[in-house]
């Protein structure tokens, strides 16, 4: 099969965050492959002056953009599911208001979905990943790598050695479709989730060679609810309850424990410190060898 490299689509959901956008946008800008770029950017509900700075902004762009807003805020899965409704390129890349590309993302992972074509593998059964640096506000760049050797679904459900982050993948529309839809009921977790959807149908994740960060998430867990972090972790382990059995009960009671480790990080952060306790005791019941070296590590 051979791949022409017509338009990307690049899909961005937005939400009362100009300032994160335009930077989004510069390094969508910035992107040395020589292709044509559409960017279509959905605005969740933004206020309308809000939505005028992201008017503003999309008017000074050099970029295609086609900017389409909803008044209501329906949350960022069914924003993520009327993007790629309106997509019609042959590909498709995501980022998250906020985030950033590095110049040659788009490049070095068309290049790599290339050669994995190259060597026979169905580009619509294909997402390419990427490393990329986790940045915490006031602290320096920390480089992630994305493991695609493995068991690629057990690696997901861990998130040690593989992470579901939209905002790291390229690939063709058709293989995003068929992950299938983003669930309404995640307001986080939905990109682990759609992920997991695409391992279990037969798609595989792959990444250039190079380890090199191609993109840098800005993390920030203020205002985020611990409490419903964890039930939305409950809701994708009870969709993926059989991949989970399949590794065995002990694998089972890591993903959960991982889980209450992240909603006792969110709660900490945010002030909660009696779900901090709630969440850190929990998993130290659960698994106490592994929950104690996760706790002092």
């Amino acid at each position: 099969m051979t791949l022409i490299p017509d338009t990307i689509d690049v899909l961005i959901p937005h939400f009362c965050d100009p300032p994160g956008l335009a930077r989004s946008l510069e390094s969508v800008a910035a992107q040395d492959w020589g292709g044509t770029l559409r960017v279509i950017i959905y605005d969740d509900g933004s206020d309308p002056e809000t939505f005028k700075q992201v008017q503003a902004l999309v008017g000074q762009s050099a970029l295609r953009i086609e900017l389409i807003r909803c008044a209501d805020n329906l949350g960022r899965p069914e924003a993520r599911n009327r993007l790629l409704d309106q997509s019609t390129a042959t590909f498709v890349a995501w980022l998250d208001a906020g985030d950033i590309w590095y110049p040659s993302k788009l490049r070095l992972q068309f290049e790599r979905l290339l050669s994995a074509v190259a060597e026979g593998h169905n580009p619509d059964h294909i997402w390419v990943t990427c490393p990329y640096d986790w940045k915490w506000d006031g602290a320096k760049p920390r480089r992630v790598l994305q493991q695609v050797t493995g068991d690629q679904t057990a690696d997901l459900l861990t998130g040690d050695r593989l992470r579901a982050y939209l905002w790291t993948l390229f690939g063709t529309r058709a293989s995003f479709e068929m992950a299938g839809r983003f669930d309404g009921r995640l307001p986080r977790l939905q990109d682990l989730d759609f992920f997991l959807s695409f391992t279990r149908r037969g798609g595989t994740l792959i990444a250039p060679q190079d380890k090199a960060p191609l993109c840098c998430y800005f993390k920030d867990d203020v205002g985020r609810n611990a409490t419903e972090i964890r039930r939305c972790f409950d809701v994708v382990f009870a969709k993926h309850a059989n991949a989970l059995r399949k590794k065995g009960a002990a694998f089972e009671r890591g993903c959960r424990t991982r889980a209450d480790f992240v909603a006792s990080r969110v709660a900490r952060f945010n002030g909660r410190y009696d779900l901090y306790c709630w969440y850190t005791v929990r998993a130290l019941v659960r698994t106490p060898r592994f929950a104690f070296r996760r706790l002092f590590r």
